[in-house]
């Protein structure tokens, strides 16, 4: 019986650890990783009680991009169908109503790292190593392509995409592809630092937040969004959680959804 593709996942005060788990191939994206990884983050999205979500490989790596003896497989087909898996697999985790931190433990490569930029934080070991090799395999970063150049625009897409090269993780950080790096001993620590960041946020704030940042992303601010946000601030600050934040504020206590690991 072969290995699920996902270990089981962890549970901290609402906070989840999703662990890729292929080791063997420095957890390269397969059909059914996709499809227990998408499985697994729209079932997280519709809980209540979790607060947050960290993506994490097992083994050396974070993720090695696509498997390569998959590829062959897809080779030899016309169906766009498995390509359609992988967007819909990041557009999911970039939908996810949960604030999602990318915790990069090693090489992150190719499909690798579009799993890590559809996230909302990331956070990589300084020896880790990045890379777009789709071009020297002949062929095109294209699913991955716009959360990528998202994160850290044409100026640099337009090098790392068609070099294929290698880059460390100063790099990465230097282009903004990841928040922070860290050394590998201390990726739990620092990851653990964001964590605490955000269970100091309502939840119903977070998941706002996450929302209006997607439907207004780097789009040219005209009136229509300007009144959308509006619309959106008016609403929110009449929840029973921003009477209860600002109550908190004001009373100078803890809000009722803080907590600490």
């Amino acid at each position: 019986m072969n290995a699920s593709p996902i270990l089981d996942q962890s549970e901290d005060a609402g906070i989840v650890t999703v662990t890729m788990n292929r080791p063997d191939v420095h957890n390269a994206l397969d059909e059914a990783l996709i499809a227990e990884l998408t499985q697994t983050i729209v079932s997280l999205a519709r809980r209540t009680d979790v607060r947050a979500v960290i993506l994490t490989g097992n083994g050396p790596s974070f993720s090695a991009g696509t498997d390569i003896s998959w590829m062959e497989r897809l080779a030899a087909g016309k169906s766009a169908d498995d390509a359609r898996r992988l967007a819909n697999l990041l557009f999911q985790i970039r939908s996810c109503p949960k604030p999602t931190i990318a915790k990069i433990n090693g090489a992150a490569l190719g499909a690798g790292i579009g799993l890590a930029v559809a996230c909302d934080i990331l956070v990589a070991d300084d020896e880790a190593q990045f890379a777009f090799p789709a071009v020297r395999l002949g062929m095109v970063p294209a699913v991955i392509g716009p959360f990528v150049t998202e994160a850290i625009g044409v100026h640099q897409a337009r090098r790392y995409f068609l070099t294929g090269e290698s880059f460390s993780a100063e790099d990465a950080r230097r282009i903004g592809l990841v928040h922070a790096i860290c050394l590998g001993a201390h990726l739990d620590e620092t990851v653990g630092g964001f964590v605490e960041q955000l269970l100091a946020a309502g939840p119903q704030s977070l998941r706002e937040t996450k929302s209006l940042i997607n439907a207004f992303g780097e789009a040219p601010v005209g009136q229509a969004i300007l009144d959308e946000a509006a619309k959106a601030s008016a609403r929110i600050r009449r929840t029973d959680e921003a009477r209860e934040g600002l109550s908190a504020f004001i009373e100078k206590r803890p809000a009722s959804w803080q907590q600490s690991r």
